[in-house]
């Protein structure tokens, strides 16, 4: 019966070190930003794109092996991000007329923030 609750105990143990660990994040869209233009994550972490703006917005990767949207004014898009998920995105939704080319980039990445 010991046995049994020293078992159990590690296995509380280890599920809640697991929750405890992902995180949310929230990245702002802005007319014509990201923010923050670089957010730090870690694998299993939560990103929350929350759209500021009076229009819609569409948010791809740079792969484009992820896209998230329409998100309307004032609303909100939630993924998790694991490890190889690529991190350089854009809105799809500014782009440049004369070369076609995204006018607003973001990043996120799995490497340690700075300490400034």
């Amino acid at each position: 019966m010991q046995r049994m609750m020293q078992i159990g105990a590690v296995l509380a143990t280890l599920t809640t070190a697991t929750a405890v660990s992902a995180a949310e994040h929230e990245i702002l869209i802005l007319p014509d930003a990201y923010f923050p233009s670089i957010l730090y994550i870690d694998d299993g972490d939560t990103v929350i794109f929350v759209n500021l703006t009076e229009s819609d917005h569409n948010i791809v990767a740079k792969n484009g092996k992820w896209a998230v949207g329409p998100i309307g004014p004032n609303s909100t898009h939630s993924m998790v991000v694991e490890k190889g998920t690529q991190t350089t995105f854009y809105d799809a939704d500014v782009v440049s007329e004369e070369d076609g080319t995204f006018l607003v980039e973001g990043k996120m990445s799995f490497g340690e923030a700075p300490l400034d």
